[in-house]
């Protein structure tokens, strides 16, 4: 399973950071940028520091699971 984990810069200057999980598998830079931009331009999230304003960074995980045995 792999999760985008984005940071944007708000309107306070604060850093906060927004993850999605189950991303495709071949998701691209371009649409990552995209992304980002959609959601600053649309303006929908708000954290305490105020409304998201700028880009930070983004970076795909890759996220493995193993069971683990309960005695």
């Amino acid at each position: 399973m792999k999760k985008l984990s984005m940071k944007f810069v708000t309107t306070s200057d604060d850093i906060t950071t927004l993850t999605i999980n189950e991303v495709r598998e071949d998701i691209t830079d371009e649409q990552v940028n995209s992304l980002m931009d959609e959601i600053i331009t649309q303006d929908v999230f708000y954290s305490s520091g105020g409304s998201l304003v700028k880009k930070k960074s983004a970076k795909v995980i890759d996220v493995t699971e193993a069971d683990v045995e309960i005695a």
